[in-house]
């Protein structure tokens, strides 16, 4: 389904005026939810169609959310199982109400390295009038090769005042905005779950406390309560990367906060390489209570 309204992203309307769009775009963000409708809207415009373009019959949607996965799988590229729906199979036959066949790939910079892999003959070659749509938030987590093969659309930052009101909405206070902004990028934090929000929050403040002298104990390092699996994976990816980010802008920089990015960020290659994560978590734990 459409994630919001966003604009029709200059750069692609112009290739549209001028029927030559590129065979392959990513659209970046530093919200999921912005790239996400700005891939809305390319298709919208491709398929020239005003109406949600999910019920064109030239659009095709691979989106982890819809299909209750992380991330896009090599399976959702090339066709493996009959019951899973397939770049591969989508593409097997020439657009029917019009010139053009949007592809929408969407939180793409959350496919594995072999689903990217899967992905680099079509993004090079795609039948005529194909266009492919990649959203995402972080251009680094592409590969290389399938970066080369795209066209890349960075979307502006949203006013100061628009993301300020937004956080008046949803009661978020003028220190913790501060705080979560500062870690994670205000976007980002517009996007968390209540639930996500107060758990990054707290964790957040114990570590200031924990850099101050205060928590012996290291609770910012304490296991999540709730969460298993996926989401615990993502639950501490998500304070790993703000924690890190809160470490490289320490004022005036330590040696202590230096330390702990480093190690931080091989915590992270290491939950991306997927070792567990309470194994990640445990082992940041002894080294803080060492």
């Amino acid at each position: 389904m459409r994630t919001g309204a966003q604009a029709l992203p200059p750069a692609f309307a112009r290739a549209i005026a001028a029927a030559a769009p590129a065979d392959a775009w990513i659209l970046l963000a530093p919200g999921r939810s912005r790239a996400r409708a700005a891939a809305w809207a390319c298709a919208g415009a491709l398929l020239r169609t005003s109406l949600d373009p999910a019920a064109h019959p030239d659009c095709a949607v691979f989106d982890p959310v819809e299909l209750g996965v992380d991330g896009l799988r090599v399976e959702h590229v090339a066709h493996r199982k009959e019951d899973v729906p397939s770049v591969e199979t989508a593409l097997r036959y020439l657009p029917v109400a019009g010139a053009h066949r949007a592809v929408l790939l969407l939180d793409a910079d959350r496919m594995n390295a072999d689903a990217q892999g899967a992905l680099l003959k079509t993004a090079e070659e795609p039948p005529a009038g194909t266009v492919l749509l990649l959203s995402g938030c972080n251009l680094g987590d592409f590969l290389p090769a399938l970066r080369s093969r795209c066209r890349v659309i960075r979307l502006g930052q949203p006013a100061e005042e628009e993301l300020l009101r937004a956080a008046s909405v949803l009661g978020i206070g003028d220190e913790a905005w501060s705080l979560l902004r500062a870690a994670i990028g205000g976007e980002a934090v517009l996007e968390l779950s209540s639930e996500d929000r107060e758990f990054l929050l707290e964790r957040l403040e114990l570590l200031q406390q924990w850099r101050a002298g205060g928590d012996p104990a290291a609770a910012w390092l304490a296991d999540p309560a709730d969460a298993k699996g996926a989401e615990l994976r993502a639950q501490l990816g998500r304070l790993l990367q703000a924690a890190l980010a809160c470490l490289l802008r320490a004022d005036p920089p330590d040696a202590r906060s230096e330390f702990w990015a480093d190690r931080l960020d091989q915590a992270l290659q290491d939950l991306e390489a997927n070792l567990p994560p309470n194994l990640v978590l445990s082992s940041l734990r002894r080294a803080a209570l060492s």
